[in-house]
């Protein structure tokens, strides 16, 4: 009787919570901030997400991003270099921002809302985001979302930036899961 219940339970893992990774070709990640109050674009040329959840209730799942610090696209060679210095992200001594979920919650009208610590030149913080789950054809999920964080929360830039740069931080991130 004991064989045929682990048995049982056996067959009905495969419904559990599966490891999902990125598709780095259709997946992205950027930003957008006033720079002399003019809208300025960027992104993140290197980056790695992926997450561990089951299709069918993805509210148990988890979620993670690695970012390259030195592979930011500020859509300038100059404005790249400036932005790796210590006042701004000081990317020799923190290479990697993250993000890790600790929760997640579906919300009535279907989309999630992902809880989690983000992680920029040192300074860890809760943050949340909403996030849309939507299967795609032929296999795999598109995971999309944006939040505003503040620079100053993560001591990015400072002194006289202050008067050139917005501390608010738009971001924005369209991520591709295949199993």
């Amino acid at each position: 009787m004991k064989i045929v219940l682990l048995l049982l339970a056996c067959v009905a893992l495969p419904a559990a919570a599966q490891d999902w990774k990125m598709d780095t070709a259709q997946s992205r990640l950027g930003f957008s901030l006033k720079q002399m109050n003019v809208p300025t674009e960027g992104g993140f040329r290197r980056f790695v997400a992926g997450a561990t959840f089951d299709p069918a209730k993805p509210e148990a799942g988890q979620f993670r991003i690695e970012v390259d610090i030195n592979s930011i696209d500020t859509g300038s060679e100059d404005g790249d270099s400036e932005v790796r210095r210590p006042v701004w992200f000081d990317s020799a001594r923190y290479p990697k921002a993250t993000f890790a979920s600790n929760q997640v919650r579906k919300e009535a009208d279907g989309s999630l809302t992902v809880f989690g610590n983000i992680t920029i030149k040192g300074q860890t913080r809760p943050y949340s985001t909403p996030v849309s789950l939507v299967r795609q054809p032929g296999g795999g999920y598109l995971a999309q979302g944006r939040f505003q964080l503040k620079r100053s929360d993560f001591g990015i830039g400072g002194g006289d930036w202050d008067d050139v740069v917005a501390n608010t931080v738009d971001v924005r991130f369209k991520i591709v899961l295949l199993p």
